[in-house]
């Protein structure tokens, strides 16, 4: 197999986990064929992670369950948060 360069560069990153959370994390990540982590699988967890982050949008619901604001918040894609946006503002 042919190894492609990516025209993104990467920059390393040490990290330090918990290790509760980083069994857990090896655990979900870990592959019953390859008896291990699959090569780059931590990295492309954190990255699809990360993307997610950044691309998600906020939600205050306070309006809709009379709570101060910011006690009950949700994120989720531009498009999931319209459609609950569109969904509650139909159902006051």
């Amino acid at each position: 197999m042919t190894k492609t360069k990516s025209i993104i560069p990467s920059q390393q990153l040490n990290v330090a986990l918990p290790l509760p959370l980083y069994v857990q994390l090896t655990a979900h990540l870990y592959s019953e064929l390859e008896g291990r982590v699959p090569h780059g699988g931590y990295s492309r967890f954190l990255i699809d992670l990360l993307r997610g982050y950044f691309t998600a949008e906020q939600f205050d619901l306070a309006p809709f369950t009379n709570t101060q604001p910011g006690a009950f918040t949700v994120a989720g894609s531009p498009e999931a948060v319209k459609a609950l946006r569109t969904l509650l503002s139909n159902h006051e």
